[in-house]
């Protein structure tokens, strides 16, 4: 259940003050996606199809967001939390179960964006490139809360046009430290069934920052980066019906670490050497209206069994 009322404070630029009340479940580890588009967040609507590890979360917050430029815009949060996981964890002697203020200033940086202001609101009607996000969490022993802790995470998304047709980049990458439970951590994000025998288990959907052939809730740290390039070479072509496809290739990696793994009472791994996989994606299958990929692991982390290593795409294209 989530309620949001909010109050706008001016007509001339966003000055938005917000409350709102929020009592449902989340992933464990789960990046920051504040500030972000709705077309971002709707990429990631099944990145936890195949997910077990999820806690409960009942929070009471309140937040101001305001646009300090045409390019910058801020948010700045207060949290209060009562989190409970949902799967087999404890964390140090701490139980399972916590109480946490926070807040939490985050800031979007898009100086190419085009916009215009509404009734409603600000509306971006060409986006542009570069586009940058921060977030800087800290849990406040006090005040109701019991958890200590700091977590910030950025995200820097880039694309341009060459010859060599049209690339997407994106690095990203965050830190946690202090008293914080496994969700204010980061899992670097899975897409897979860990059960590799199900015949599903391999079969997913293009996300913001996932890997297509890592096992769901599996790999977590308290710091790490990643890397990810998509690139759709330049030229397209027809098979059946008016519409043309497309191939895109991508590449992508990851590292971290995590000092305190050993508080963390629960079955995961860290992510302490680079996890690699390259995929291939052909867009408008058959002049159809969705995409089929194939994504394979590389590197440290690749087994012998070719199950284990691949990964199958499957990228549905809702407005045309």
């Amino acid at each position: 259940m989530v309620l949001a009322p909010y109050t706008k404070l001016s007509d001339k630029r966003t000055s938005v003050f917000r409350v709102d009340y929020v009592d449902d479940v989340f992933a464990t580890g789960r990046f920051s996606n504040n500030m972000w588009d709705m077309m971002m967040k709707v990429n990631d609507l099944n990145l936890d199809l195949h997910n077990a590890n999820f806690y409960k979360n009942q929070k009471w917050g309140a937040s101001y967001l305001y646009d300090i430029s045409n390019s910058l815009s801020m948010k700045i949060a207060v949290n209060k939390e009562k989190q409970e996981a949902l799967f087999d964890y404890q964390y140090k002697n701490l139980g399972n179960r916590f109480d946490n203020v926070s807040t939490t200033p985050s800031l979007k940086f898009s100086p190419n964006d085009k916009n215009i202001m509404t009734p409603s609101g600000k509306y971006t009607y060409e986006k542009g490139f570069p586009q940058v996000y921060m977030n800087v969490e800290k849990g406040i022993d006090g005040l109701g809360g019991n958890l200590d802790y700091y977590r910030a995470d950025a995200l820097i998304i880039h694309q341009f046009r060459s010859k060599l047709g049209y690339t997407n980049l994106k690095l990203f990458g965050g830190i946690s430290s202090g008293t914080a439970p496994i969700w204010k951590n980061f899992e670097i994000a899975g897409q897979n069934d860990r059960n590799p025998d199900h015949w599903y288990s391999n079969i997913n959907t293009p996300n913001n920052l996932a890997f297509a052939t890592m096992p769901s809730g599996t790999f977590f740290a308290d710091k790490f980066i990643a890397f990810k390039v998509s690139q759709y070479l330049p030229f397209r072509f027809k098979t059946f019906g008016s519409r043309y496809s497309n191939i895109e290739l991508e590449y992508q990696s990851a590292i971290g670490d995590f000092k305190n793994r050993g508080n963390h009472q629960f079955d995961f791994q860290v992510l302490d050497h680079y996890y690699q996989e390259v995929g291939v994606i052909w867009n408008r299958f058959l002049g159809r209206s969705f995409g089929v990929g194939f994504s394979y692991r590389l590197g440290h982390y690749q087994t012998s069994q070719f199950k284990d290593n691949f990964g199958i795409k499957l990228r549905f294209n809702v407005l045309n």
